[in-house]
């Protein structure tokens, strides 16, 4: 099952438990008894009802709690991992500005795409390495390719809470016991 699956499951559950509680208490407080199979019950078993919801309700919700947690991580890790894929784009980035810059301060020919790139990035940068070339202008300059070359268009970055949605949890809800007295099947 998928996390966003559990959790809306776990909630739902969550919901029916705190139903069910909520009516047995009533009746408590109303003095009612339960008919089942001609049988009434009185407030000892309606207590031992109460208690086995508190105590499913409780499962449930440390699973639920986990499962927070667990969405939580998932996200922070694809945020992580975004921010680490932006952060070496930049570097990749700053890196071919200062080989162009290089490429200009030894008196190379660059396209002017990549000239402009430096411009865009530091001007003073771009007038610095433009001077060093008009220094080095007796020197026979390289002619190089763009460093920018054509990149194939990048795909939308999936969200982090989708990917958490999505993630495969298995059923952790099998193993709450649902030993809820038969009480409740009636109440619903």
């Amino acid at each position: 099952m998928k996390l966003l699956e559990v959790r809306q499951i776990a909630s739902e559950r969550l919901n029916v438990l705190r139903q069910q509680r909520e009516k047995l208490i009533n009746m408590t407080k109303e003095n009612v008894s339960i008919p089942q199979n001609n049988i009434n019950f009185d407030r000892v078993e309606i207590s031992k009802a109460i208690s086995d919801i508190d105590k499913e309700y409780e499962q449930i919700s440390d699973i639920a709690d986990k499962l927070s947690i667990m969405d939580a991580n998932i996200q922070n890790a694809e945020i992580s991992r975004q921010q680490s894929e932006a952060a070496a784009e930049a570097a990749e980035e700053i890196m071919k500005i200062l080989e162009v810059f290089r490429r200009i301060s030894k008196g190379d020919k660059v396209p002017p795409t990549d000239e402009k790139k430096l411009m865009e990035y530091n001007q003073q940068m771009y007038m610095a390495a433009k001077n060093m070339a008009f220094m080095n202008k007796n020197c026979d300059g390289e002619k190089h390719k763009s460093l920018w070359e054509d990149k194939p268009t990048e795909e939308k970055p999936v969200e982090p809470s989708e990917i958490a949605n999505n993630t495969e949890v298995g059923n952790p809800l099998a193993e709450v016991s649902t030993s809820t007295s038969e009480i409740c099947t009636d109440l619903e």
